[in-house]
């Protein structure tokens, strides 16, 4: 284990449960880090990693199996099976440069498990092997990848020495899958794609993909940053939070990873449980209305304007006080009084010097938390959800000249794909 001050402070600050992996003679600069959990495809994923370009750099593949008290016993015999089949794999394909590193786990350190939990383990694992300048990629056990992956995510932080983490562009792979199978992807994914471009549209700058079978991260970052968190689900969400709001956040679009599109129940949100909602059947998936974005964007257009208010408003300013000119929607107007907008605006006032500090601080408090909070305000008592199909229509027609009218989910989602690849 590389003992510098990054690790010291981590490890004196956050539990951490080092799992049994020996040290080599040289510290990998890259550790691809997997959780596996009843994954049937497990080969596909390393024979994917296996084919791709090396960087010249030691890589490393840590998988850890992770058993959990909610597995059913059909599941806790393909959890065995992959164990198998793995260590089987590994023997037969040894190669210089690129090394698999097998973990099987009988329980995690809580019962209860979760994705949380076994992320956090294997990235705490990989920190413990990593040169201090390394890399850590989160991929999952149901994913390929571009041959390019390793060498470009590499490449990109080489050249990137301010960025401490990176969103990876993805895409499901649609070939081989029913009529009802590839509508219900497409919907979710296109989903995805829309709460992003429609939060950016708005002027909203922490709107970036949170994937995290596609992210990968510094392993300085990782450490200064509290590392990840134990959540059950959504913890991918919760821990890129931490980089896109110190602007340490990028994209690379030059690689692609590719996610499984079948039904799970592993977790209580994702692609595998959107999945399981929209199969068997034709149902829309529902999401937020692009009314909610349209009458958010004037509020983020004038963070100048607010500021003018906040910094002269007195003790007393009720909510009329601080966003007097700003035309606002009622349904805004409403939910920044049930947030108590007018004193969080006025606070964030007195504790900055300026326009470009202000307006840091404000879409800090303001943050991609909150807006999930707009909008399900919105949605609760002004606008209800809408059909994504219907939701992205709008979208593309108001944002993008080019677009032709009334395009199929399929077209909108190649377009939404194309956009984020540039």
């Amino acid at each position: 284990m590389p003992e510098d001050i990054h690790w010291q402070k981590y490890s004196a600050r956050y539990k951490t449960y080092p799992l049994d992996l020996e040290a080599g003679e040289t510290a990998p600069g890259m550790v691809v880090c997997i959780p596996v959990y009843a994954e049937p495809d497990l080969i596909a994923t390393m024979e994917s990693l296996r084919a791709c370009a090396l960087p010249e750099i030691q890589v490393e593949v840590i998988l850890l199996f992770n058993m959990s008290s909610r597995m059913t016993e059909a599941e806790a015999e393909t959890h065995r099976e992959a164990w198998l089949a793995c260590l089987a794999w590994i023997n037969c394909h040894q190669q210089e440069g690129l090394k698999f590193r097998p973990v099987f786990m009988d329980a995690l350190p809580d019962p209860r498990g979760g994705v949380g939990w076994a992320r956090k383990m294997v990235l705490d694992a990989a920190a413990r092997l990593l040169n201090q300048d390394g890399i850590m990629l989160c991929l999952d056990s149901d994913c390929t990848v571009m041959q390019n992956y390793l060498r470009v995510v590499y490449d990109y932080f080489q050249s990137h020495p301010a960025c401490n983490a990176v969103s990876i562009y993805y895409e499901h792979n649609l070939e081989k899958l029913g009529q009802h199978e590839k509508q219900a992807i497409m919907q979710y994914e296109l989903h995805l794609r829309y709460l992003v471009h429609a939060m950016r549209w708005a002027g909203h700058p922490f709107a970036f993909q949170t994937v995290g079978s596609s992210m990968a991260v510094r392993r300085k970052g990782y450490l200064s940053h509290g590392g990840m968190n134990t959540r059950q689900a959504g913890e991918d969400f919760y821990f890129l939070q931490k980089f896109i709001e110190v602007d340490s956040l990028l994209e690379i679009t030059g690689t692609t990873v590719f996610p499984s599109s079948r039904i799970s129940h592993r977790v209580p949100f994702g692609t595998g449980r959107a999945m399981s909602k929209l199969l068997p059947g034709d149902a829309p998936w529902m999401t937020g209305d692009f009314e909610v974005f349209m009458l958010i964007k004037p509020l983020f257009h004038q963070i100048d304007e607010l500021r003018k208010h906040c910094g002269h408003s007195g003790a007393n300013a009720n909510i009329s006080d601080v966003i007097d000119g700003l035309r606002l929607h009622p349904g805004i107007i409403a939910f920044l009084g049930e947030i108590d907008f007018p004193e969080h605006c006025k606070e964030i006032a007195m504790h900055t010097s300026g326009a470009i500090s202000f307006r840091r601080r404000f879409f800090r408090y303001f943050n991609s938390f909150m807006m999930i909070r707009y909008m399900h305000y919105m949605r609760d008592h002004f606008l209800p959800d809408v059909s994504i199909e219907q939701a992205a229509n709008e979208l593309t027609q108001m944002t993008y000249a080019d677009a032709p009218p009334d395009m199929s989910m399929e077209e909108i989602l190649i377009h939404f794909r194309n956009l984020d690849r540039q």
